[in-house]
């Protein structure tokens, strides 16, 4: 393993890696094309979502509330899920690779709060679609 001066681990990629994935309950299954958050009536892409949270793009880099309500919208296959209580737990700065292009967008990582039996199961439908 290769250090560096200090004595600190210059892999810290798999560092962070191995760190998120351990911090994690369920795995993040990644959104299908079309799928969006809705917050105060802005449209957000979907990165990834699981049963636990989900993460956004913040293209605008617009400031988000560090607690929100959101709706979940897969148009495509005619899902609506309201009323979805998150927090915000992450943000940061990422590359989107999209072909020929690289994109620096805002990844925001929010935790689902209070998830009750209804909303779970209809949280479950989105995530089946992924």
């Amino acid at each position: 393993m290769r250090q560096n001066p200090d004595g600190t681990d210059h892999n810290w990629y798999q560092n962070w890696k191995s760190i998120t994935e351990e911090q994690r309950r369920w795995y993040r299954h990644p959104a299908v094309g079309g799928t969006i958050a809705m917050l105060s009536g802005r449209p957000y892409n979907i990165l990834d979502i699981s049963r636990g949270g989900l993460a956004i793009y913040n293209h605008g880099g617009e400031a988000v509330p560090e607690e929100m309500v959101l709706s979940l919208l897969a148009p495509d296959e005619g899902l609506v899920l309201d009323a979805l209580r998150c927090r915000k737990v992450a943000e940061a700065q990422t590359v989107l690779l999209d072909g020929s292009r690289a994109d620096v967008i805002h990844r925001i990582s929010l935790e689902i709060m209070n998830l009750d039996p209804d909303i779970e199961d209809q949280l479950n439908a989105f995530i089946r679609i992924t």
